[in-house]
């Protein structure tokens, strides 16, 4: 016999688990969380300083997902609840807000708990029971009831809503429980794998500049064996022990394959034919200046500059006037097409978010109910939904569960 019956079971208590409580009043809810406390990935976000959201209007913002299918997908979400009004939702809760120049929004306090503490003190308010180190081990709706069973108990609820995220950072319990689940009540899932994660790098010689960047790098992606580029991309490039990392990697990593070049610009340009003209002409003109302070000239550090005359067999001291045309050619090849193999996209361990998920089509757009399920519903990561780095993935989150939030509330009303 069902003693206790709640109104909604949320599994698990990341950013859209959290946020989607914190947005219930009046309701029954109870939250089931496998790790020992909430939001352990939130903590590491923005490299701890948790970068919640930015300023983009609706379409910048979508732009910023994989593909149309996510952004039309996403669309009636951030038309529901736009970054614009994830800033006042926090502020109206108590949360002091710092919105950079570049338009990312963190919490005035740097530290992300902070963003944990006024989503679990709302949702406390509210009423929403908590229940900690109880990992969801089986799902199952009958008789328009949904059971749902941990390693210690049956609980039971006229609708659960999946937030267990995906696979990345399984250190903080994103091991792809919810796609088994999801699985169990006849949902597909589009083959995850890690995304906004840097990359390692055949016979790499720069693990001495790790740390290191390069500003508004331009790099042109190839597959192996392949002659046209699939992608061409600007951003900042980040060198790494072993490869490379930086927004212009981890935006693009989920179209990454094991063996490809990456066509790197060591030195900001729009274009790579036109900066190749502008540098040669600066080698031409400039015949006593040493090549290592015309290439530093151009925005290189001095051991990127240094590391790129030695694999010349350029001298540090060697004028311009003493290089042959053919040196020159190389050394702006050099600069502005160096070459890096793939040797590995780095694991889920490393990733930020996951690329593939719950498939969409099976969810209703504008509630996120499952259509094959009434009364499942999908929210956050989940769900087949990456976007870049910069606060676009959290708030996916927020606005994913603010729309399960509504059409929960509706429904009762």
């Amino acid at each position: 016999m069902i003693t206790l019956m709640y109104d909604v079971i949320i599994i698990g208590s990341g950013a859209s688990g959290l946020f989607l409580a914190a947005n219930l009043p009046g309701m029954k809810v109870l939250v089931l969380e496998k790790n020992e406390r909430p939001g352990k990935k939130i903590l590491l976000t923005g490299g701890g300083m948790c970068n919640l959201t930015n300023c983009d209007d609706i379409p910048t913002f979508l732009s910023h997902f994989k593909d149309k299918r996510q952004s039309n997908f996403l669309k009636p979400a951030l038309m529901n609840f736009s970054t614009e009004q994830a800033r006042r939702w926090f502020e109206a809760h108590g949360l002091a807000l710092l919105v950079r120049d570049d338009g990312k929004v963190f919490p005035e306090s740097l530290h992300a708990q902070s963003v944990i503490d006024t989503l679990l003190s709302q949702a406390r308010d509210s009423g929403v029971v908590f229940l900690y180190s109880q990992k969801v081990t089986f799902l199952a709706k009958d008789s328009g009831c949904f059971s749902v069973s941990t390693d210690k108990e049956t609980y039971h609820a006229v609708a659960v809503v999946l937030a267990t995220g995906g696979m990345s950072y399984p250190a903080t319990g994103s091991t792809g429980d919810g796609y088994v689940l999801a699985k169990g009540l006849g949902h597909s899932l589009v083959p995850p794998t890690p995304a906004l994660v840097g990359v390692s790098v055949q016979d790499y010689p720069f693990a001495g500049l790790a740390g290191n960047s390069i500003r508004q790098s331009l790099v042109d992606f190839t597959h192996k064996d392949e002659p046209k580029r699939y992608l061409k991309a600007k951003g900042d490039l980040l060198f790494t022990h072993d490869g490379l990392s930086g927004p212009v990697v981890l935006n693009n990593a989920r179209y990454i394959k094991k063996g490809d070049v990456l066509s790197v610009s060591l030195v900001s340009t729009e274009n790579k034919e036109t900066a190749r003209q502008e540098i040669l002409s600066l080698f031409q003109d400039s015949p006593k200046k040493r090549a290592y302070t015309l290439i530093k000239g151009l925005g290189l550090f001095s051991n990127l500059a240094e590391r790129i005359l030695a694999g010349q067999a350029i001298s540090k001291e060697e004028t311009c006037a003493n290089l042959s045309k053919e040196q020159r050619k190389n050394l702006v090849s050099a600069l502005l097409d160096y070459h890096f193999v793939v040797s590995e996209k780095k694991s889920f361990s490393s990733a930020m978010v996951t690329a593939g998920g719950l498939f969409l089509d099976q969810f209703d757009r504008k509630t996120l109910e499952s259509r094959l399920v009434p009364g499942f519903f999908a929210t956050g990561e989940v769900l087949d939904v990456d976007g870049d780095t910069g606060g676009y993935n959290l708030q996916s989150a927020f606005s994913t569960a603010m729309l399960v939030a509504r059409a929960l509330l509706s429904k009762r009303a």
